[in-house]
């Protein structure tokens, strides 16, 4: 699979998706679970790998891989909405369900992520943008991509306001 062009890849996924909801029109997508940020595989997964490196650059770069990209493949949005997650959280401003663990470490580190509020909004941008893989997975079912959206810009709102 690795030689199929990325917007190939990307159809694909859609299509095998889309097969998906129609069988089960419960599931959103394989990997999540919920419209809420922390409740799907790439967040969780994303947060294990913050556990063992909880450092500014690891959430900087994590970030910086959706802003001013023209295509986010679903895992890595979930990956950004995560990251973005722990610098609202350092702006004393967190998620509901974040993870225990993500809490007691920007408790201990969180002065260092605040500083990434301004890449965490444009890196979301993208992520509820036309070439984001996981905007396109939600699309498809209007409902869930409403709640979705909300989610989203609820996280925008909760990092544009001063820190606290």
């Amino acid at each position: 699979m690795s030689n199929v062009r990325p917007q190939m890849r990307g159809r694909r996924r859609a299509l095998l998706f889309l097969l998906v909801a129609l069988v089960t029109p419960s599931v959103t997508s394989a990997g999540a679970w919920s419209h809420e940020s922390f409740e799907n595989d790439g967040a969780l997964d994303w947060a294990a790998e913050f556990q063992q490196n909880p450092t500014a650059e690891f959430v900087r770069r994590t970030l910086a891989s959706g802003a001013n990209s023209r295509h986010i493949e679903s895992f890595v949005g979930e990956s950004i909405i995560a990251a973005a997650e722990v610098v609202a959280a350092s702006l004393g401003r967190p998620c509901k369900g974040l993870p225990p663990e993500v809490v007691s470490l920007v408790a201990r580190f969180g002065a260092q992520y605040r500083m990434l509020a301004s890449l965490a909004q444009s890196a979301l941008a993208g992520v509820l943008g036309s070439g984001s893989e996981l905007r396109e997975n939600w699309s498809l079912h209007a409902d869930g991509l409403a709640r979705w959206e909300s989610s989203v810009n609820e996280l925008v709102k909760r990092l544009s306001r001063p820190a606290a």
